[in-house]
């Protein structure tokens, strides 16, 4: 296990990040692999944006008329994602992810946007329960998780990073998973010493991931 960062202190710009282009994982819109599913059609109504952050993702589906929810555990995160969003019909809330309630059987999808690695591992059952417990008969969970092939500097802002075979088991104990494939997340800086850093057309550095599909029984 490794250290997690203040996340509340990152998105106040108060942390390790802060003498960086900004917070590393803030795109401004949703994550690639993501969006993809989400033009594809493969996103279903109403959506609960687990651990949003700011909210670009739960933005970009009120945009074009998705009933979308956004929780995360900060503050400061929230606050910005109803201020980014206002004049949308998009939904945010303070929770604890791996505790919530109010919401049980409401989600035909759920989206993990870099949020699972960023648990501590005790927490990841906890949380893969409560997000279950929140989804419809039928649901789809996507998720995007990072690689423990992505390299890190010890600067306490390392994440859990697993393998192919921790996240299948971690997710199977609630959801049915579907599919499991390579795939990168995407970040405003990598670290230096990384060798297996990609970059985008926009320069934006690509780092290993999963992109895990997973659903409930109807």
């Amino acid at each position: 296990m490794s250290a997690l960062p203040d996340f509340d202190a990152a998105y106040r710009e108060d942390s390790v990040f802060s003498d960086k282009a900004g917070v590393p994982w803030n795109l401004g819109e949703p994550q690639p692999p993501l969006r993809a599913l989400i033009d594809s059609g493969r996103v279903r109504g109403p959506v609960l944006d687990a651990g949003c952050g700011v909210g670009a993702t739960v933005r970009h589906l009120a945009e074009r008329g998705f009933e979308a929810v956004g929780l995360d555990s900060s503050a400061t995160a929230i606050e910005r994602a109803r201020a980014d969003a206002a004049g949308t019909s998009a939904e945010f809330a303070v929770a604890d992810i791996t505790d919530f309630t109010g919401y049980d059987g409401r989600f035909r999808t759920v989206l993990d946007s870099t949020l699972l690695h960023s648990l501590p591992v005790a927490a990841r059952d906890d949380y893969l329960r409560s997000i279950a417990r929140a989804a419809a008969p039928g649901a789809e969970l996507h998720m995007l998780v990072f690689s423990a092939e992505a390299q890190f500097p010890d600067d306490g802002g390392v994440p859990n990073a697993l393998t192919e075979d921790e996240l299948r088991e971690a997710v199977a104990r609630h959801w049915t998973v579907d599919a499991l494939a390579p795939s990168v997340i995407t970040t405003l800086f990598a670290p230096v010493e990384a060798d297996n850093v990609g970059r985008d057309e926009k320069g934006r550095a690509q780092l290993p991931a999963f992109l895990l599909s997973a659903h409930l029984p109807s």
